[in-house]
């Protein structure tokens, strides 16, 4: 059996970059770290800092015959329509300097840091974004929300793409450590990928709560 048919599932959890040497997890992604230590095999969890380490991950543990048997999750702090990896243990002027460029600190709509990403188009079943109001439709001022980038991202992959569109805690994955925030009484929101039709806006039906 090779290795990828064991996995159904591949975490990315954002951590610092390696010339970071003293940085910290910070506690949400500490306790995402442990909650997914808890769950059940066949969830491939990988720690990244950049969109590069998520491509080079992608490349080894996708199957070469291109068939979406495997979902992905990328885990990090965000803001709608931004995901920050190892940007997120950054100054806010290093943030600048460094965030944006190559191997691409933040995932966003970039069309660089999304370029490495392409060759992975049609491979994956589902991805989902977890972070804080990543996947909402409100900019808060910004270029883009998370609708663009959920929309950019499932025309690139060609598979739904979902993102949290509330706060994010790491009790909301669930028994396989998948994001599934449905026990709280909200779910995710995203783009649906349906055949060769246009992606199709989801807009959740059960009223909302917020999590502390």
């Amino acid at each position: 059996m090779k290795p990828h048919d064991k996995i159904k599932i591949i975490t990315f959890v954002a951590s610092p970059p390696s010339d970071m040497k003293d940085a910290v997890d910070n506690p949400f992604i500490s306790g995402v770290i442990r909650t997914l230590s808890t769950k059940q095999a066949g969830n491939l969890v990988v720690k990244v800092s950049s969109v590069r380490d998520i491509d080079l991950e992608l490349c080894k543990h996708l199957p070469a015959d291109g068939k979406g048997r495997i979902r992905a999750q990328i885990v990090g702090h965000s803001m709608s329509g931004m995901l920050a990896l190892g940007a997120h243990w950054f100054s806010e002027h290093d943030a600048h300097l460094r965030g944006f460029k190559f191997p691409y600190y933040v995932l966003d709509t970039n069309p660089a840091a999304l370029g490495l990403l392409s060759k992975h188009a049609g491979k994956l079943s589902e991805l989902m974004l977890v972070g804080c109001n990543i996947g909402s439709a409100t900019s808060y001022g910004y270029a883009v929300s998370g609708r663009t980038l959920t929309y950019t991202l499932t025309e690139l992959l060609r598979c739904s793409v979902l993102g949290a569109d509330d706060v994010v805690a790491p009790a909301e994955l669930d028994a396989r450590g998948w994001y599934s925030p449905f026990a709280h009484r909200r779910g995710p929101k995203g783009w649906q990928w349906a055949g060769d039709a246009p992606p199709i806006w989801t807009e959740q039906s059960e009223p909302r709560s917020k999590v502390a």
